[in-house]
Parts: structure tokens; C-alpha cells; sequence
């Protein structure tokens, strides 16, 4: 009775604290409850000041309570919270608010709730539906069909078209969503695939770290995939075979994420019922049937006021987690994954992200054996589901056009070269090209106390008009510069482009004291992270000249047709340009029928450009623009030596163009400690290598086991897609 007696009082304050109006629509989770009841509310004044009163959510009036919530939408952290706790006012009397201060989450939390906008538009907060947001690469994907990779890249919905009805089966759409999601046709023909792309575990003969099982391995997260599993594919047992041939998904969560709960952990989807014999065997062998001393047991998992029976299946490797549910089994290496699935929280959850799950899962096709996908990165808001639903509401659709006589700029002597076609081009380009940001400096300004400068001595007043001359100077600079860009744009003819890139320009040799500040670099990353990502923000790191790190900058060329009669007005341009943006010395030289300009700079990137047969050539070193110029000229071969009706077309070195991206990855994973991309944080060398190997593993491995293939790129629901040709 005095168990019943606190859980009733605990259920009364849980009530007490959220607002009667979402009580009585009884709509809060759980989790939002529990953070809400939790909050200290402040006091605000009518100029939005705020004044501690110690009160909680439950002790605060209404009026406290909505400016709290208000408040908290400014928080990352706190934002799906807030949203709910808003709930219990009329969604007029906040929603203009919670748009300002809420982004896309707000947005799309509006919208599943039914909001309409006053005004022509309803759904005008959605935000426009014509624009291409940074970042463009919302997922990859990689897909084998009888033997044959093809590969998917999901951009901007401004991009392509989204006709596509693939919908997420039922019970996937409950979990959180992943960094990385896979689906087996059949399970251990998938897995084996999976093993072998990077190598297998042959790979690390002879001492060597290669592939992606032996990377697996040495990571502490995704590793279950090795140690469970591997052995299962060499040795087969009769108490598994009937897992052998079925469908099944894997969700891998990869590392900690900022602010919300640590989803470490891979999960296992396994659709529908397991045969019983199945069961039992899994419960006696742990998916391993070679490790000792197997126990089972079942575990009650309690979370936000329910609780739920697991099964635990102890072995040599470790403990998996078990459940089942009416679509299926669920198996995690892991509690966080398995929890988050059974006690939902704020991290948004697959079925919250059902425009991208669309275009992703067009991609699938009845032969499909594997599909592996790489979701929207770490954080990533619902500016793709916005963006994508405001399209379908005004059925705009992108049109598409393939451009020959591009091909013609993208020379076939490197890692990579393409070349691209109408209609999203544009697009692209013109998103490279915009300001984003027009707003003026800040000048300065005197203090109050300064009296318009009548309390100024001499040479106060004199360091006063000093930063204001300058602010004012830079402010003229940059409304230059951004007249000139403004002006090259409009001389560009935008249907086409081609893109060369041959790894990575060496780097220049290091002085002492550049070595030194390098050395000190490291030591700051192992002892004061923040510090060493200050320090390199604020340019105090002298050796620093590349992309990342040096000998990191890419050898890339992109190429642009100019407009008619605009060729002069685009060098004259650039060579105004290049010394604004770059400091360095102005260099040419001759290179067949045309010049070569670049800025001879202290780093390995000197940018350099060329204006060959009415195409702008821009690159980041004079290797790549005189490789594109040599392709222009008739002096090397070209993508337009053989016949395409794609939109775009490619020819990658797989071996040369996987070893160079690994090199860039592990590098850019390893030099930082918060990245914000898809992968999220590492901090050794061996986690950087797992992480790469789970995440990146199968697309390097896909790419080095073609070789130099050509590829052709078609728009279609799933994004665009490339298959060998």
C-alpha cells in the first residue's frame, strides 16, 4: 500500500506540473513530462529580463511558465521539451514565437499539429520551397543488385523530384534515428557482403590494421558485428540456419551525442515472429556458437513511468539484449539503443523523419540484396522534411537536362573527374555563389560615459576615429567584393559544370618554429581541446596552410562555360578578385594556347584559374587547372570520348579515389574532437578507424573493389544514383 500510496502521489505531481490544457488533451510524452516538471522557472519582466524566484514549473504561474517555455526554445537541448510544454496554451498565442526562436524543429512540430499560417500561404513557415540550404548532402546510400553496386546521393529536396512512395515498415519507424541504417535481404549472405567489402578478415595478415573487420574489431562500439557474428559466418550451426535467409535491419548509433542521450550501440530489427526453435538456441548460444559459459535471464527495464521485460543472453563476448514485439525482434549490443526504442525521449525517432525515409528507401528495388545508408548527420534538424513537404504541397517539380559538351572539361587523368548537367546545377552553383549574410559591420560606437566624445582626451578620440575609419574601409571592401562576385555570376553560363580532383597537393616543407607550433597544437588537442580549437580558429598556429592539416589541400578543378562575348569581363574580374581574396603573389605562365594564373601563396593552396575555349576554369593549384585546360585543348582524353545520355557522368580510380578519401577521413576525424558531421566525435586513433570502418567502411570498400569504372547519374525519386556503365 505504501508503494501504491507514493506511485499515486508521483503521478499527481507529474499532472500538477504541466498546464491544464495538455492535460486534458493528454498528448505529452512521458519524457517530456519527467524535463518539463524539472524545470526552474524565472520571472520575466516586460522587457524580457529575466529574475531568478528558485520556483519549479509546478509552483510558477501560467504567465512565468509560457516565457520559461518560450525561453528554453532557444535551447538545442531543451527545444522538443519546450514545444510540448507550450501545448497547454492556444498554438495562436505562442506559435509566431516559437517559428522565431525554434527553426525547423518548431516548424515541423506546427505542421504534424496541424497550423495554418493567417494569411495567402498557410504553410508559408515551412520556409521556401525553392531554396538549396547548406548543407547540401543530407545522406548516402549504397546498394548491390545481383552483384552490381549503385550508388545514391540524397541532397537538398530543391534538387530532384520526390515521387517516390516508399514508406518504413512497421515497427522501424519507433526507433531513434540512427547515423548509419542497413537492410539485409537475407541476413547472412548481407553480413558476409558487409565482412568482405574492405577486406575481410584476411585484410590484417601479416600484422596489418586494413579492412573493415579487423578496424571493427579494435573499436569499442561497433565491434559486436566481429565478435559475435563473424564466427557464425565461418561456422555454421543448425540452431541459426533459420536465421540465415531472413530480412533484416541494423541501426548503428555510433558515438555520444551532445545534449541528448548516449545512443552508443547497434541494433538489430529482425521482422516478424522467430520460429521457436530459433529462440531457443539464440537464448543457449548468444549468436555465437562458439563462445563458453552462455547464461539467459530476464531483466525488468523501467523508463517515464512504465516498465518492460528484456531478455538477456550472456556470452564470451558480451551481453545482448533482447525483445519482442509484435512487428518483430529487436536485438542490441547495448541498453542505450534498446532503451531509447522502449522509452522514447527527445531524440527524434525514424517515423519523425518520413520525407527522407521516402527518398531513401526508393532506392530499393525487389533484387536489392544490401542497402546501406548513411542518415542525416548528428543534430540534423527537419529542414529536409520541411522543405520536401512544402515541395509535394506545391507539386514543383526539377527538371533535368544532360549537357555534352561540358564533358569536354572533365579530363579522364585523375582520381575523379565528372561533368555535370542542367537544371540543379544551377542551383548548386548559384548556392556556392550566395551571401547569406548581408548584414553591415558593426561600428563602433562611444559609451555613454564618453558624452559624444566631449569626455574624450586627444588620443582617445583619435583611437576612436581610427577603428571607426577602419570599420568603415573594411565595410567598403566588402560591398566591392561582393559587387564583383555579383558580376562574374551574371557572365557564367550555369547549365553545366565539370568537376577534376587528383588527391592531394604536397604540402611545403616545415620551418622550425612551424614545426614547433605544430608539436604544441598536439599536446593543446590532448590537454585543452577547446584551447587548441581557439588557437586554430584564431590563426595562432603558424603551420597550418592546407585543408585540415598539412598536405591535406585538394588537387580540384572546377569548370564553368562562360557567357558569349564575356570572356574578357571574366579575366578582368578574376584579376581583380584573386588579390582581395588570397595574399600572395600574382603569377602566370603560358600552358598551350592559354595562360595559367595563380597567387603564389605560403600554403599548399594556391588558388589558380584560367579562362580556356569560353570555359572559366577554377582550381586550387595549377596541376588541376592545367590537367582541365590539357582536356579543353584536345591534349588529353575527356569524358566526351564516349557517348552518354546521363545527366552526369563519371570516371573514378576506385582504388586511388578510396585510399585518398580514407586518408582525408581518418585525418579529419582524428584532428578533431567535435565535428558536427555525421560521425560525431572521436578522440583515438583506433575509435577514428572503427568509426570510419562502420560508417564510410562500405562505400570505400565498394569503390576500391571496382577500380577505374565509369559511372553514369540519373535524377530520380531516390536522389541521384550512379551505376556503372
Amino acid at each position: 500500500m505504501r508503494h501504491l500510496a507514493q506511485a499515486a502521489c508521483l503521478l499527481a505531481t507529474i499532472c500538477a506540473a504541466l498546464p491544464a490544457a495538455a492535460q486534458s488533451g493528454g498528448q505529452v510524452p512521458a519524457w517530456a513530462g519527467e524535463r518539463i516538471r524539472n524545470w526552474t522557472v524565472s520571472h520575466y519582466d516586460a522587457q524580457g529580463h529575466s529574475q531568478w524566484t528558485g520556483k519549479k514549473w509546478g509552483q510558477a504561474p501560467s504567465e512565468d511558465q509560457r516565457a520559461e517555455a518560450l525561453t528554453r526554445l532557444r535551447q538545442p537541448g531543451e527545444r522538443r521539451a519546450a514545444l510540448w510544454a507550450l501545448t497547454g496554451w492556444p498554438v495562436a498565442s505562442w506559435a509566431g514565437e516559437a517559428l522565431k526562436n525554434g527553426g525547423a524543429e518548431a516548424a515541423q512540430f506546427l505542421y504534424l499539429r496541424g497550423y495554418r499560417q493567417p494569411g495567402a500561404d498557410a504553410y508559408a513557415y515551412l520556409g521556401p520551397a525553392d531554396r538549396v540550404e547548406r548543407p547540401w548532402t543530407h545522406g548516402l546510400g549504397l546498394h548491390l543488385d545481383k552483384g552490381s553496386w549503385r550508388f545514391q546521393w540524397i541532397p537538398s529536396p530543391v534538387l530532384f523530384s520526390q515521387t517516390g512512395t516508399a514508406a518504413l515498415p512497421k515497427g522501424l519507424e519507433q526507433a531513434a534515428q540512427p547515423g548509419v541504417l542497413i537492410h539485409l535481404k537475407q541476413l547472412r549472405p548481407g553480413l558476409q557482403t558487409l565482412v568482405s567489402l574492405a577486406g575481410g578478415s584476411s585484410a590484417s595478415a601479416a600484422g596489418a590494421s586494413m579492412g573493415i573487420v579487423p578496424a571493427l574489431a579494435q573499436g569499442s562500439r561497433a565491434g559486436f558485428l566481429v565478435r559475435h557474428l563473424e564466427p557464425w559466418l565461418k561456422q555454421a550451426s543448425p540452431a541459426l540456419e533459420p536465421l540465415a535467409n531472413r530480412e533484416a535491419w541494423v541501426l548503428h548509433y555510433g558515438p555520444e551525442r551532445e545534449g541528448n542521450r548516449n545512443l552508443q550501440g547497434t541494433l538489430v530489427f529482425i521482422p516478424g515472429d522467430l520460429p521457436g526453435r530459433t529462440q531457443l538456441m539464440m537464448a543457449l548460444l548468444k549468436l555465437n556458437p562458439t563462445s563458453s559459459g552462455a547464461r539467459s535471464r530476464v531483466a525488468t527495464w523501467t523508463g517515464f513511468g512504465t516498465s518492460t521485460e528484456v531478455q538477456q543472453l550472456r556470452g564470451s563476448g558480451g551481453v545482448f539484449h533482447l525483445i519482442q514485439k509484435a512487428e518483430g525482434t529487436w536485438i542490441s549490443d547495448r541498453e542505450a539503443p534498446l532503451r531509447a526504442l522502449l522509452f522514447p525521449g527527445p531524440e527524434p525517432t525514424l517515423g519523425e523523419r518520413r520525407e527522407w525515409a521516402r527518398v531513401a528507401l526508393s532506392a530499393m528495388a525487389p533484387e536489392t540484396e544490401l542497402s546501406f545508408w548513411i542518415s542525416p548527420r548528428i543534430g540534423a534538424d527537419a529542414a529536409f522534411e520541411n522543405q520536401a513537404l512544402r515541395r509535394r504541397m506545391a507539386n514543383l517539380q526539377q527538371g533535368t537536362w544532360p549537357n555534352p559538351f561540358i564533358a569536354k572539361a572533365a579530363p579522364r587523368t585523375g582520381a575523379l573527374s565528372v561533368s555535370l548537367g542542367a537544371g540543379p546545377t544551377e542551383k548548386l552553383v548559384e548556392a556556392i555563389l550566395r551571401v547569406d549574410d548581408t548584414a553591415d559591420f558593426r561600428m563602433p560606437q562611444m559609451p555613454e560615459f564618453a558624452d559624444g566624445g566631449r569626455a574624450l582626451n586627444p588620443e582617445q578620440m583619435k583611437a576612436f576615429q581610427e577603428a571607426q575609419a577602419k570599420a568603415q574601409d573594411r565595410q567598403r571592401q566588402r560591398a566591392s567584393l561582393r559587387q564583383d562576385v555579383a558580376a562574374l555570376q551574371g557572365c557564367l553560363d550555369l547549365r553545366g559544370a565539370a568537376l577534376f580532383w587528383n588527391g592531394w597537393v604536397s604540402a611545403p616543407g616545415l620551418s622550425g618554429p612551424e614545426k614547433a607550433s605544430l608539436a604544441e597544437l598536439g599536446r593543446l588537442r590532448r590537454e585543452d581541446p577547446w584551447r587548441a580549437m581557439q588557437e586554430q580558429r584564431d590563426g595562432k598556429i603558424s603551420a597550418f596552410g592546407g585543408f585540415g592539416e598539412p598536405g591535406m589541400t585538394p588537387s580540384l578543378a572546377l569548370a564553368l562555360p562562360v557567357q558569349g562575348a564575356k570572356r574578357i569581363q571574366v579575366e578582368n574580374l578574376l584579376k581583380k578578385l584573386l588579390p582581395k581574396l588570397f595574399k600572395g603573389q600574382n603569377q602566370k605562365q603560358a600552358f598551350g594556347a592559354t595562360e595559367i594564373h595563380r597567387m603564389m601563396t605560403a600554403q599548399a593552396f594556391r588558388p589558380a584559374w584560367s579562362v580556356v575555349s569560353d570555359v572559366l576554369v577554377l582550381g586550387t593549384d595549377e596541376a588541376a587547372v592545367k590537367a582541365v585546360a590539357a582536356g579543353l585543348q584536345g591534349q588529353a582524353p575527356t569524358l566526351a570520348d564516349t557517348e552518354s545520355k546521363a545527366w552526369a557522368r563519371m570516371d573514378i580510380d576506385g582504388a586511388r579515389a578510396s585510399k585518398e578519401l580514407e586518408n582525408l577521413l581518418l585525418a579529419f576525424l582524428r584532428s578533431r574532437t567535435s565535428s558536427g558531421w555525421w560521425i560525431g566525435e572521436t578522440t583515438s586513433k583506433d575509435e577514428a578507424a572503427s568509426e570510419l570502418a562502420f560508417s564510410l567502411g562500405p562505400f570505400l570498400g565498394a569503390l576500391k573493389a571496382m577500380g577505374p569504372v565509369h559511372l553514369e547519374w540519373n535524377w530520380t525519386a531516390a536522389g541521384l544514383e550512379g551505376r556503372p556503365r
